[in-house]
């Protein structure tokens, strides 16, 4: 990837062929070679997550005169990752602009980046300011549109399921015949995937299912806020041979994921006061959207259970 950009050289007899116009301060200075990966705008921060389209202009300067190898710059890049530290779906970062001190003429000096829920938020200051490095080196989350209001600019990162909810820690215990992996919101367990056999999804499903647990304030060991005869609307649709059921008690949901010949593949858990309608249905949907399956055994008598 092309991660050294070199100035412009500027045509010995200027543009219009004749010299420089002696006027011009542009002919007596430069502002040297610039490193893809230290971005100095949105426009800029884009090219830097695919620095095969990067040029010269938006960036930082380099520091290492081209030697990239051993720069700090490309060691934090390949080693630290910034976290977001929002669990949000879809976070607001704003642009600060810092002035030096006395300055009239000049650009800006330096610049803070807040990590916001919206443009509703006011309250993001009380944060730490990220960097535009610490942006470039944001994983999982992608890159979104600009932003414009009367307080300033900024852009979007959107999340995905590369990864995980904050604050959500998941934990997976593997047999031979099944594997458990347990979603923890505040040392709380509020969901229990069971897949039966041989997991056959990617930690991608994990992440969308921890995208859709509750925070702290809904990881408890109280009762479901939703009620049995809502099963029906919270029931993900069908998909290939994929059906799944839901059934609602006081104390949690259970989404069971059966394939064409009624074998259970898959039975998801939620517990706690946390889980409303919405989050249920996120849940499942992460289930039908990411889950695979495979040829089991005959169904037996404790797995065609699952069909009530």
């Amino acid at each position: 990837m092309p991660i050294y950009l070199r100035e412009p050289q500027a045509a010995p007899r200027g543009p219009d062929g004749k010299g420089w116009n002696r006027l011009s301060l542009n002919a007596h200075s430069g502002t040297g070679s610039q490193c893809a990966l230290r971005p100095r705008c949105w426009a800029a921060l884009i090219e830097a997550q695919d620095t095969r389209r990067a040029h010269w202009g938006g960036h930082g300067l380099c520091i290492r005169r081209g030697q990239c190898e051993n720069c700090p710059v490309m060691e934090a890049w390949r080693g630290q990752c910034t976290v977001v530290p929002v669990n949000a779906p879809r976070v607001l970062v704003r642009v600060e602009l810092v002035f030096a001190q006395g300055t009239m003429f000049t650009g800006p000096a330096t610049y803070r980046l807040w990590v916001t829920t919206g443009p509703e938020d006011r309250d993001y200051r009380n944060g730490q300011p990220w960097t535009w490095e610490d942006a470039a080196r944001v994983r999982g989350w992608d890159l979104g549109s600009g932003y414009f209001d009367e307080h300033g600019e900024g852009f979007w990162l959107e999340r995905t399921t590369r990864v995980p909810a904050l604050g959500c820690v998941i934990t997976t215990r593997a047999r031979s015949s099944f594997a458990r992996h347990a979603f923890r919101v505040a040392r709380c367990r509020v969901a229990l995937l069971h897949c039966t056999g041989e997991c056959t999804h990617d930690t991608e499903l994990l992440n969308a299912i921890s995208h859709a647990c509750p925070g702290p304030e809904g990881a408890d060991e109280e009762r479901v806020p939703v009620r049995w005869t809502q099963a029906r609307e919270m029931t993900p649709q069908p998909t290939g041979s994929i059906r799944f059921a839901v059934a609602v008690r006081p104390m949690s949901v259970r989404i069971t994921v059966v394939d064409g010949a009624w074998n259970e593949q898959a039975r998801l858990t939620l517990s706690g006061s946390g889980w409303t309608a919405e989050r249920i249905r996120a849940a499942g949907e992460a289930l039908r959207a990411h889950l695979a399956v495979t040829p089991t055994a005959p169904a037996t008598p404790s797995h065609r259970s699952a069909r009530s």
